[in-house]
Parts: structure tokens; C-alpha cells; sequence
């Protein structure tokens, strides 16, 4: 390691000079915006797909044992936006954990 040069990828050619072709400089920013890509359709998948099965089957988001009927309105509302809060907070500390240490 310490034979070779510090260098950035943003100084490095995106084009080879003869041919023309992206060199390995050009290749990573097309793989970031792809892999965003497949990252947020496959979330907008998922979404879509759990919340049909939600409204068309009366389930709810997490396999949960209640001491109550939740089946029933207001319950089966209420049960549904708790379990998406916590699902939403333990995902948000999770993603904070992760860049903090």
C-alpha cells in the first residue's frame, strides 16, 4: 500500500482515449444510479404488494398475538399504524446504529 499514489476517482479519465469505452471511473456512477434504481423499484414492489394483501386479505403487517379481537374497527386500524410506527422507528435507529459506528 504504500507503494502506490493516493488518487481520486473523479480525476481518473471516464473514457479511454483510443477507443472510447468507459474506463472503470466512468463505469461507477452508472452503477450508483443504477443500483438506486433496482433499490427503490424493488421497494415500491414490496409496498404495493403488502399493502393489497393488507386492504384484500384483513391482515396485518407483523404475525402478532393480541389480548383482544383486532379483527374488528377501530382495533384492526389501530394495530395496523402501531405496527407500521415501530416498523418505521426500529428501521430509522437501525439505519442511525449502522452510520454511527
Amino acid at each position: 500500500m504504500d507503494i502506490s499514489d493516493n488518487f481520486k476517482w473523479e480525476d481518473l479519465p471516464t473514457r479511454d482515449a483510443n477507443t472510447g469505452h468507459l474506463t472503470a471511473a466512468g463505469w461507477i456512477p452508472l452503477i450508483v444510479n443504477y443500483s438506486r434504481r433496482a433499490a427503490n423499484a424493488t421497494l415500491c414492489i414490496h409496498i404495493v404488494q403488502s399493502t393489497i394483501r393488507i386492504v384484500r386479505n384483513h391482515e396485518t403487517l407483523f404475525i402478532a398475538w393480541y389480548p383482544f379481537d383486532w379483527t374488528v374497527s377501530p382495533f384492526y386500524e389501530l394495530v395496523n399504524i402501531s405496527q407500521v410506527t415501530i416498523y418505521k422507528t426500529e428501521s430509522t435507529l437501525s439505519i442511525l446504529v449502522a452510520f454511527l459506528i
